[in-house]
């Protein structure tokens, strides 16, 4: 677990996490930069095959936060250049060897300013950013999956994506060629004293429901213990195939006092368990 002051006198907390699962190699990666000047977050999720994977996810975490801690500005057009310019990073390093040439990453960033009082994100992919204010959770970040198209046709229900046979079908990540552009907000968004952010690849979200982040989001007493309290989740449900799973936690604040707790407690463990994979 990490802290650091905003030039607001605001305190952050952050926690990272990530579990090779049932895979051979962990291609994801996770990182972050803090200063006097803002912050930054990332997750990424590589893929590629014969180590490419994890090469394509660490050299999009080295290069953004680069980029970003050398411009540390929330406009559209920054953040939209920095993405662009940590494609290019990969597409370099795809022409460096024979094995890295299919090598891609979904990304998501979250970007502070110097009083975490504004943010901005992006992504690409399938890797979420999160947002919990209050009793809400809301997934900032819309998937580059084919079954999110599905969703938006009217195909298919949201609820369908996780268990979805066509769910790791993307069409738009990080060196994967020319397809949809890397996109930011018009205008960075307020950041309130109390929230909490939740960035996770898809092995992470496929298996944790947004009920339970907030469920468990309420009963941490830190950025951490969030993180290991949704990790039992996919410990407990995990197969002999599960993913790699990654996921970085950000406080703004003390969220878990914020975050106001269901009405009834047993209330809340009977949605949990609604909403849960294995129920009938």
């Amino acid at each position: 677990m990490n802290t650091y002051l905003a030039g607001s006198g605001v305190r952050i907390e952050f926690a990272t996490l990530s579990g090779q699962g049932g895979r051979e190699y962990n291609e994801d990666a996770c990182g972050y930069w803090t200063a006097e000047g803002g912050a930054c977050f990332i997750v990424c999720d590589g893929a590629g095959g014969h180590g490419g994977g994890d090469v394509a996810s660490e050299t999009a975490v080295r290069t953004l936060l680069s980029a970003y801690s050398s411009a540390p500005d929330l406009s559209q057009q920054n953040i939209e250049r920095i993405l662009v310019q940590t494609d290019v990073a990969i597409r370099y390093g795809q022409q460096l060897a024979g094995g890295l040439r299919k090598m891609s990453a979904t990304v998501a960033a979250l970007f502070f300013d110097g009083n975490a009082q504004k943010a901005q994100w992006s992504n690409l992919g399938d890797t979420r950013l999160y947002l919990f204010r209050k009793r809400n959770c809301s997934q900032l970040t819309k998937d580059h999956s084919v079954v999110q198209t599905f969703v938006d046709a009217g195909v298919i229900a949201e609820s369908e994506i996780r268990n979805h046979a066509k769910r790791n079908l993307l069409f738009a990540a990080l060196g994967m060629g020319d397809g949809v552009p890397p996109t930011a907000l018009e205008a960075a968004f307020d950041v309130d004293d109390g929230d909490a952010f939740l960035l996770c690849t898809d092995g992470f979200w496929e298996v944790v429901l947004e009920a339970e982040m907030v469920e468990t989001l309420v009963r941490a007493d830190s950025a951490e213990e969030w993180l290991l309290l949704m990790e039992q989740l996919i410990s407990a449900r995990g197969t002999p195939l599960q993913d790699n799973y990654s996921a970085l936690a950000v406080w703004v604040g003390r969220p878990n006092e914020v975050t106001m707790p269901w009405p009834d407690q047993n209330e809340a463990v009977g949605l949990v368990a609604e909403a849960s994979p294995d129920a009938a």
